[in-house]
């Protein structure tokens, strides 16, 4: 456990569960930085340098901060790893901060027996504009961008068991920026605000229920899902990190007995470069849904907030 810090410009530090540090520079702009890496969730190496990229970049967005510069973390074996892997690693995440519009100013890299990457990632905000978890209120809907399943379809692909079409459909959603999802919200009134990524749907829900202290319910089978995500999960190909997930949740998730293991699974699947989780009122939420899925998003309204009850989350059929 680290000291409590006293420094009065950190806005957002480690006293919180939110997605990205926060220093005020001045009073109308503050940093935003975060760090984000992990071994390969693919096979092709400009996919995973893309995703890992979308990936760290996501928790920019899920503050309501723009990118403004990045720096690369690559981890590979010193002697007998392809440079050409190495160098298509770092094409797919250059040009996936190229659409974002930033760069790469630099990195380090390490010897390590199992490749890894992923991006120390900094952008700014003005400190009125900022999103966090806490400000959940009883009666917002909750709004999910993106389709679940990435954790279920990249254990299906390392074990050669998902066909082309499942491999695309997953990798298309794992690459894309929440950058345009994150502009659209803007435009919302947003209450509260992150990302889905390696504790699942449930596991970050849960930390936007307990930094505003409300309760949430949520039907199981509102959000969309990956092509293929849940006859895979249904044959076993279950990441441990879903498994630890669903663990983690079971003491404050109250699961309705009709909904299938399966969708639990998949409710709890740890994902990777999943989609922005908005709470904000019903009839933005009815708009935002419908502006996210013309922007090429797969949105749902997949619940409501309510007041804080004994179960942090009820998740219906």
């Amino acid at each position: 456990m680290l000291p409590p810090i006293g420094d009065e410009n950190l806005l957002v530090g480690l006293e919180s569960p939110d997605d990205a540090a926060v220093y005020a520079l001045d009073s109308n702009r503050a940093l935003v930085a975060t760090v984000d890496f992990f071994t390969p969730v693919v096979d092709e190496p400009e996919d995973f340098g893309a995703i890992a990229t979308a990936n760290a970049l996501s928790d920019i967005y899920a503050m309501g901060a723009r990118p403004a510069l990045a720096l690369s973390i690559l981890a590979v074996p010193a002697s007998g790893f392809p440079h050409e892997i190495t160098a298509e690693i770092l094409i797919g995440a250059s040009g996936k901060c190229a659409e974002a519009g930033i760069v790469i100013a630099g990195g380090h890299s390490i010897d390590d027996a199992e490749p890894k990457f992923g991006l120390v990632a900094f952008g700014f905000v003005h400190p009125d504009a900022l999103w966090r978890k806490a400000g959940a209120r009883p009666g917002d809907s909750v709004v999910l961008g993106k389709a679940l399943g990435t954790g279920v379809v990249s254990t299906a692909i390392k074990r050669g068991a998902a066909d082309p079409p499942t491999i695309r459909a997953a990798v298309r959603s794992m690459r894309q920026l929440n950058a345009e999802a994150a502009a659209i919200a803007a435009g919302h009134q947003i209450h509260a605000m992150t990302d889905v990524s390696g504790f699942g749907l449930m596991g970050h829900l849960r930390e936007i229920c307990e930094a505003s202290e409300v309760s949430a319910r949520v039907l199981a089978g509102a959000p969309r899902l990956l092509p293929d995500a849940e006859a895979l999960a249904a044959e076993g190909f279950v990441p441990g990190g879903t498994g630890r997930n669903r663990d983690s949740v079971g003491r404050v998730v109250d699961w309705d007995d009709d909904v299938p293991s399966v969708l639990r699974d998949l409710l709890c699947d740890a994902q990777t470069s999943g989609g922005l989780l908005a709470v904000l009122p019903p009839a933005d939420a009815s708009a935002l849904v419908a502006e996210w899925e013309a922007a090429g998003y797969a949105a749902s309204v997949i619940g409501r907030i309510e007041r804080r009850e004994t179960a942090i989350i009820a998740v219906e059929p």
